[in-house]
């Protein structure tokens, strides 16, 4: 029944790992290097569009509030699920353009630090409250009212 496996020695079946590993790998780079080249086409092709999405607002689940810039002209738009409708015109003054260049560039393990000096904020702070609950029992205890 098994003549696959039996036919095969050890060296073999470590080659064959390896194989199959070295493919894995070539697929990763490649859906890798394919990502990057079809968003830097993207990214090309919006850095010079007439259009822009200058702010969203979520009123509901699919429906939003947009502040588009068309050319030189600033536009709110209501999107639905189904359709877009034009809501305004704006002008440039009415409009508080957000610099998003300023925005930080964390990198994951910045994230993760932030994320454990939270966990463990609310860890001590949980048992401070735990303390304070056990000495006003104690105190309970001792002094009855």
């Amino acid at each position: 029944m098994n003549i696959f496996v039996s036919g095969l020695s050890g060296v073999d079946n470590f080659l064959q790992l390896l194989g199959v590993i070295l493919l894995f790998v070539v697929v990763l780079v490649i859906t890798y290097l394919t990502t990057k080249f079809v968003g830097g086409v993207k990214m090309g092709t919006l850095k010079d569009s007439n259009f822009k999405v200058i702010d969203t607002y979520k009123l509901m689940q699919n429906k939003y509030l947009q502040i588009i810039k068309v050319g030189t002209r600033y536009f709110v738009i209501a999107v639905g699920k189904d359709d877009i409708r034009l809501l305004t015109e704006l002008k440039e003054d009415e409009i508080t353009v957000k610099d998003r260049s300023t925005k930080q560039n964390n990198n994951f393990q910045d994230i993760l630090k932030a994320f454990k000096k939270q966990i463990e904020k609310e860890d001590n702070s949980g048992d401070l409250f735990a303390e304070q609950s056990d000495e006003h029992d104690n105190a309970d205890k001792t002094n009855p009212h």
